[in-house]
């Protein structure tokens, strides 16, 4: 399984500033400042936006109970980036119409784009209960759910809004991320092969459908559906590097070896796959290589415990014993429960001469390697 999904957020094709919806002002309680009204959808047709937030003010002034006009004017700070005006206006606006479903979507469109996700989500919710068709409103509240980690809730939304709308690819392909996220590999599958028929051509969909097959055994299909995204896409990033992790753990280490620098060459950032490099390269007993790579991935990410171990390793065979210790002392620092690494220091000591060290690392793996079994049996004897 791939260590990190493409947050789904990035998917949606839904912008937050296009889904805001002005409403009409005329009639009713609007009626008295027509003049306002009409100079300010003048100036926000020419995307004036401060000459349309005056004449917004000036109309709400002459008609206070024009609940319309409030929302437009909520929109407008928006457009000017003034998300605490625009918030307080939209609030205005449901307190004096707590029916109106714009003022309880553009609320909750305001605080989803200031990352106040839980009041999102409630104005999304109110939104929704009054107009439970509105595709993009849901949308919203799935994202909400997203960044908040709700992710069966999300799936739920999303579930909906493919009912509403069959067709729509981008939300089954939405879907099936928050079933990678659930660990509903079956359902992924079945969300990705549906997007796919809906948008063949479509080479990402190809490359998270090769995820889910893969996390959900089939790695046969899965490579199959690797190969279909880059033949669609030789640029795509992140798909060489799928195909390398099956052949990683096949075993065919030079199938991998192969797809991993193919990554980099199109993703030189790709932390992951130069790791997986630095790892075959270390097993191989490519020392140089494997040091090159490793300390490249440790630059880039000096909390990267795994390949701070192996870059020890790979240290303490080529000698440097000295730096393996440094590097060694700042893995058990990273995970001072990890036992693997207290054992590996222990041997470094050793190798220094410094024998007290040595001991106290030596008992300390052992302790941590007990604790760490009793555990397993714990975990194991639940019912």
């Amino acid at each position: 399984m791939r260590t990190a999904f493409l947050l789904v957020s990035l998917l949606l094709s839904i912008d937050p500033g296009a889904v805001a919806s002005r409403v009409q002002t005329g009639g009713g309680n609007c009626d008295r400042a027509q003049e306002q009204f009409k100079a300010a959808e003048t100036a926000s047709a020419q995307n004036d936006w401060s000459t349309a937030a005056q004449r917004y003010e000036e109309a709400i002034q002459l008609a206070p109970g024009c609940v319309e006009a409030l929302v437009n004017l909520g929109v407008t700070y928006n457009r000017l980036d003034r998300p605490e005006d625009a918030i307080a206006t939209f609030k205005q606006a449901v307190t004096k119409n707590p029916e109106l479903f714009a003022a309880h979507l553009n609320l909750g469109i305001t605080y989803f784009r200031t990352k106040r996700y839980e009041l999102a989500k409630e104005s999304l919710r109110n939104a929704l209960r009054l107009n439970s068709q509105h595709t993009q409103a849901r949308q919203l509240l799935a994202l909400t759910l997203i960044a908040r980690e709700e992710y069966k809730e999300a799936a739920g939304e999303l579930e909906q809004i493919v009912k509403l709308n069959p067709d729509d690819a981008d939300s089954r392909v939405a879907l099936g991320e928050v079933y990678l996220r659930l660990k509903q590999y079956a359902a992924a599958v079945a969300s990705f092969q549906n997007a796919v028929q809906l948008a063949p051509k479509n080479a990402r969909t190809h490359r998270l459908l090769g995820e889910a097959l893969d996390n959900a055994g089939d790695s046969d299909k899965a490579i199959e559906a690797f190969r279909r995204a880059m033949q669609l896409d030789p640029s795509l990033k992140e798909a060489h590097y799928a195909l390398g992790h099956v052949f990683l753990k096949r075993g065919n280490l030079d199938e991998a070896l192969v797809e991993f620098q193919k990554e980099l060459e199109l993703n030189a950032g790709m932390t992951m796959a130069r790791y997986q490099l630095g790892q075959i390269y270390y097993q191989r007993g490519k020392l140089d290589e494997a040091v090159t790579e490793l300390s490249r991935v440790v630059a880039a990410d000096e909390t990267f415990r795994p390949a701070i171990e192996t870059l020890a390793q790979a240290r303490f065979k080529q000698g440097a014993i000295n730096e393996a210790i440094v590097l060694l002392e700042r893995a058990v620092a990273l995970d001072p429960t990890w036992p693997n690494a207290f054992a590996l220091l222990g041997r470094a000591y050793n190798r220094a001469g410094r024998t007290e060290e040595a001991k106290k690392a030596f008992a300390t793996a052992q302790r941590l390697s007990s604790e760490e079994r009793k555990r397993l049996e714990r975990a194991v004897s639940k019912p």
